[in-house]
């Protein structure tokens, strides 16, 4: 027993400093986690120091130690959960009576069952609880998923052995096994359980680096759209999934006007809130609508599936108007007037979306010809309407070109 007591301890002390490691990552719940192991580890080396430390030391600290693990790795769950943290007052009080109780039948001669009641009964219910809080509060990302699985079935497994351990030794079932075989077989599996639970935390919480790592590269930190090569990626894929079930997709690109100006007068912080606030206002048009991506600068694209050349531009025309309608607020009380002009093309299903997109560029060229703060539909004019557009785009790029500094095509504003 002492034996497998060690591998415990050291295979708890193993996961420390791997737990330690990731306290500077933000993964909630960490201190929690690590405190727990920690705990975990200290009540299991005091099975190494049977007939050297005193009995009602390992039956008190032992005991208490056991009841504290317990409680940070459910409050260690709740903060990874996002679920309202552990009261400190009532778990102090807890932690204290359970010390208390054992502390008063320590030395007694009958007082077994207590023992286990106390301390292992107590271990069933709360890992009864972080199983239950787990299937409950069940985590969406697929990173996370297997893991968190993990965890749960270690923690009601864990409930049912401190469970059965704790009936057997209240019932006296433990006195008519000759040789203590199943009592012998509990402990020894309550054992190695708990280093396998912190096993499955650390994958779980290395699953979520790694689905906050996703996150981040797929997504812009300013606006929290897509980034391009992320909306471009699901472009595809959407226009793969339409083009099986023959619909179009559509694509939309948006470029905000003016943008530097709104930077010369309002600075770069001005800038970046006019994206931000431009970003929540086209979001909040779509309600869940196609994918919104940042492509670059100011510029921003939209895909949608299974929509009608008619919807699309309906959509468009909703958010070119509250956009409209929303400034953007700036420092000290002031406001930001934004509009934006949007090109719009539909991708066949013998198309590509590289071509969608190209059309959808020139679409953009004209809205901006023709005034800005409007929509333009690829195909919807005549080729020289198109060739009118473009050139007066080019026209305007060389005054731009005379008044300033050179700026590429797809950022002019």
């Amino acid at each position: 027993m002492s034996f497998l007591s060690a591998i415990a301890v050291i295979s708890l002390l193993v996961m420390f400093p791997v737990l330690l490691s990731l306290r500077k990552t933000g993964v909630p719940g960490i201190a929690s986690f690590c405190a727990a192991c920690l705990t975990t580890a200290l009540a299991a080396s005091l099975a190494l120091t049977v007939g050297i430390a005193p009995q009602w030391f390992h039956t008190v600290i032992g005991g208490t130690l056991i009841a504290a693990s317990g409680l940070l790795l459910l409050r260690g769950f709740r903060q990874f959960l996002a679920r309202p943290p552990l009261s400190a007052w009532p778990t102090v009080v807890l932690l204290a009576t359970v010390a208390t109780v054992l502390l008063l039948f320590g030395d007694a001669a009958d007082s077994h069952a207590v023992h286990v009641l106390a301390r292992t009964g107590l271990l069933s219910l709360i890992c009864f609880v972080i199983g239950a809080t787990i299937l409950r509060h069940w985590p969406k990302e697929r990173a996370i998923a297997p893991y968190m699985l993990f965890c749960c079935v270690m923690a009601f497994l864990a409930a049912i052995l401190h469970a059965a351990q704790a009936v057997t030794a209240a019932t006296g079932l433990h006195d008519a096994l000759d040789p203590p075989i199943w009592m012998t077989a509990l402990i020894v599996t309550g054992l190695m359980i708990m280093p396998l639970f912190f096993l499955g935390v650390i994958l779980m919480l290395h699953g979520w680096l790694i689905a906050n790592l996703r996150h981040m590269i797929a997504h812009d930190d300013l606006t929290g759209a897509l980034s391009r090569r992320a909306f471009m990626s699901a472009f595809e894929q959407m226009f793969q999934n339409a083009s099986a079930s023959g619909e179009q997709t559509a694509f939309m690109l948006l470029d905000l006007d003016r943008f530097k100006q709104i930077n010369d007068l309002h600075g770069h912080a001005g800038g970046d809130a006019a994206l931000v606030h431009f970003t929540a206002t086209v979001r909040g048009t779509l309600a869940g609508k196609g994918i919104l991506g940042r492509l670059g600068g100011e510029e921003f694209g939209i895909a949608l599936a299974g929509a009608s050349r008619l919807d699309v531009a309906d959509i468009a025309d909703a958010i070119c108007t509250a956009v409209r309608m929303t400034p953007a607020p700036a420092h000290q009380g002031t406001e930001i007037a934004l509009t934006l002009s949007i090109g719009i093309a539909m991708a066949d299903p013998g198309g590509t979306p590289a071509d969608a997109m190209v059309q959808a560029d020139m679409a953009l060229y004209e809205a901006k010809a023709l005034g800005r703060d409007r929509l333009s539909v690829a195909g919807s004019l005549h080729a020289a309407s198109v060739a009118s557009a473009r050139a007066l785009a080019g026209a305007a790029a060389q005054m731009r070109a005379a008044a300033g500094p050179v700026q590429k095509l797809s950022s002019t504003g």
